[in-house]
């Protein structure tokens, strides 16, 4: 809850940069092409300076561009962007900042993207969630049901790209710190990463960080293949605390695989055919 972040590395992608990330990575500092930023909270953006400074001043590739997509107009963030210039006012580094809206999209390659979604914690400054998607191609619904040769023959016939449609499949879809956010943006996502700060509704004060069991529906009704909980908050003692989530799993209906992120380690939270087995 001090220090948040998460480095995908597949996707050379960090969402949030929290404090601490520079030594976490150590010689994987240079391997991240993107930084998302969810919002400009402490513990989400003050490790920005010196993983910055890192890339820029440690032995290897110095000047390899990062691009850092941020909510736009987020006051924490451009505090830590006006503290970068502040700090080494001669030097320039080879980051590029793209402030964004719910809805606006960044390439993240030939055929990746981010996309921005609305995200819900509170406050007036704009908070985003981030969805990855690759775009793929698929058979058109009218020949989905059709036998391999009968399919092999209209494309001899009519030529594969008229039977075929695109379509984006979701790679990963983040919520950063914020409210159950609406299974639509992770439908059939590979991997969902959703806040569950809290074990019971009960705990929570202020409409601004979900519950599991709030994840948990949301990771049901969207499909997705794998949910990791996050941020989970510090006052439940972690020896009871798993063995409650574990429960709340069992009983969620939730047929992926789930687990715990908690202070950089990943912990099972269901198991049997076809989950990941405990890291």
């Amino acid at each position: 809850m001090f220090s948040n972040w998460l480095w995908h590395e597949p996707l050379g992608l960090v969402i949030d940069a929290g404090e601490g990330l520079q030594l976490a990575l150590g010689q994987r500092i240079w391997s991240p092409r993107t930084v998302a930023l969810t919002h400009g909270h402490a513990d989400h953006v003050l490790g920005l300076p010196g993983f910055i400074a890192s890339r820029r001043y440690a032995k290897g590739a110095q000047d390899k561009p990062l691009a850092i997509v941020y909510p736009e107009g987020n006051a924490g963030v451009l505090a830590v962007r006006e503290l970068v210039g502040r700090l080494w006012p001669n030097e320039a580094f080879p980051v590029t900042w793209t402030g964004v809206r719910a809805g606006d999209e960044f390439r993240l390659g030939k055929a990746l993207g981010l996309r921005a979604f609305a995200a819900t914690h509170g406050g007036t400054e704009p908070t985003l969630g981030y969805v990855v998607f690759e775009e793929r191609r698929r058979l058109k619904p009218a020949f989905a049901g059709l036998a391999e040769p009968e399919v092999r023959q209209l494309a001899r016939e009519g030529g594969r790209d008229a039977l075929m449609e695109p379509y984006r499949h979701v790679r990963l879809a983040h919520s950063g710190d914020s409210m159950p956010v609406d299974p639509s943006v992770a439908a059939g996502a590979d991997l969902l990463v959703h806040d569950a700060t809290f074990l019971d509704a009960a705990d929570r004060r202020r409409e601004i960080h979900a519950t599991a069991s709030e994840a948990l529906e949301v990771g049901r009704a969207a499909g997705v293949r794998c949910l990791v909980l996050q941020h989970l908050s510090i006052r439940y003692d972690r020896a009871s605390a798993i063995p409650a989530l574990r429960e709340q799993v069992a009983a969620s209906g939730f047929a992926g695989a789930c687990w715990l992120l908690d202070d950089g380690r990943l912990t099972a939270l269901n198991t049997g055919p076809g989950l990941w087995p405990e890291a």
